[in-house]
């Protein structure tokens, strides 16, 4: 007989460089949601043994041992306008074909959600290719990517005099020790971007994935920027897209780009630009305000081919990640926020008078801006201004120019960005 399915939460158990036999049936129902490859136990369980550190989520229906639902789930550190703060990251969400539209989706991330708020987790971010799916759930788009792509041939440097040093390197270990400092003082600069756990510097510097079966990927390369005293301050991980055989000219694409100063940021592309062979070069996940077209003499080098959703976010705390941030402004404005789960809904008094300690607590006060919570989740890093989501019926204004007040307390200094899918 089968059992009504429940929701059940484990830490996957690594021995050996594999994993445990219940890890193993969860990564399994994982990939096939993914439509991923079928592996061997034994791949499953070295893959299984990549999410260590990790919490996993299913929906089980004794005696099945595999779930019929998946998410995967770990804290990571994210940066907001002027501090930062823990979040919990998600993926991994699936559900097996045989059992779709039957609310498993919807049991497996309110559980996540609610125990992530239980721990005092302030925020819960995710990327999804189906990002609107999770808008009943509380997200809100809150940071996109830009598509750049780059023709060599034109690619001329108005600084034509290089600097610093340049290094490829070969061990995957190496190039993490190395790039790990770097990612981590070019991210605070960015509001919406993350520290990485081991699993996710793997599959951006040796491109080893579940859906690979953690295979790396033979064309990515990475190089290391040093200046004159030989410290690292910017890195690139790229790979070969597209071979040169045909037309004489290949693609390369850029993986991963971080640059801790403007020097480090010209010198990469310096050296991505004049490689033989290549004709172009391409970055699915660059920032909407990149500023590549002005190191060039002609900005039509660079094209930006497309533009996409990155980062959701899930208010889980208001008053904590209200008051981790700041705030560029001197004001206070009342926010009423709806939350269908109620995890964040209540009434707000944001004061950011003291701009280096803003305070946020309940009060009973009218409303100035009446907003669900994932309206919140969408311009609480500064990347989408409150006065569009009034103009789209997304958010709702009290009092004369509340709209406009809020944007300038969220504006932040830089676009909100957020380069790793997870």
């Amino acid at each position: 007989m089968v059992s009504i399915p429940e929701v059940r939460s484990f830490a996957p158990r690594v021995t050996g460089g594999s994993a445990d036999a219940g890890t193993v049936a969860w990564t399994r129902t994982m990939l096939a949601a993914f439509l991923g490859p079928r592996l061997e136990p034994e791949q499953l369980a070295r893959v299984g043994a990549a999410f260590e550190g990790m919490r996993l989520r299913g929906v089980y229906a004794d005696p099945d041992p595999a779930p019929l639902a998946t998410l995967r789930s770990w804290d990571v550190r994210l940066s907001v306008p002027g501090g930062e703060v823990t979040a919990d990251a998600i993926t991994g969400i699936g559900v097996r074909s045989t059992h779709r539209r039957r609310g498993l989706l919807g049991r497996v991330l309110v559980e996540d959600l609610t125990a992530a708020a239980r721990a005092g987790s302030p925020a819960a971010v995710l990327t999804s290719t189906q990002g609107s799916l999770y808008e009943r759930y509380g997200f809100g788009l809150a940071t996109h990517t830009a598509a750049l792509s780059v023709d060599t041939a034109r690619a001329r440097f108005r600084d034509p005099e290089p600097r610093g040093t340049l290094e490829v390197v070969e061990r995957p270990d190496a190039a993490i020790a190395l790039a790990r400092p770097v990612h981590d003082r070019a991210r605070r600069r960015h509001a919406g971007a993350m520290d990485r756990v081991p699993a996710v510097w793997q599959q951006v510097v040796v491109g080893a994935a579940p859906w690979n079966g953690l295979e790396p990927d033979r064309h990515r390369q990475v190089v290391v920027w040093r200046d004159d005293e030989g410290r690292p301050g910017g890195y690139v991980v790229h790979r070969l897209e597209e071979g040169w055989y045909a037309t004489g000219a290949a693609t390369t694409a850029v993986v991963d780009l971080q640059a801790a100063t403007p020097t480090a940021y010209t010198e990469l592309w310096r050296h991505l630009c004049s490689q033989d062979l290549v004709g172009t070069v391409t970055w699915a996940d660059a920032s909407t305000d990149e500023p590549l077209p002005w190191l060039f003499t002609d900005h039509r080098a660079v094209s930006v081919t497309a533009e996409r959703s990155m980062l959701w976010l899930r208010v889980l705390d208001v008053p904590a990640l209200l008051t981790a941030r700041r705030y560029p402004v001197q004001d206070a404005v009342v926010l009423e926020v709806t939350d269908p789960q109620g995890l964040a809904r209540g009434r707000w008094r944001l004061d950011a008078h003291d701009l280096l300690a803003p305070g946020v607590e309940a009060t009973t006060a009218e409303p100035d801006v009446v907003l669900p919570v994932e309206a919140l989740g969408s311009v609480v890093l500064g990347g989408v201004d409150p006065r569009v989501l009034t103009r789209a019926g997304r958010m709702e204004e009290r009092s004369a120019g509340a709209a406009g007040r809020l944007a300038r307390l969220l504006a932040a200094p830089s676009v909100p960005w957020n380069g790793t899918r997870f």
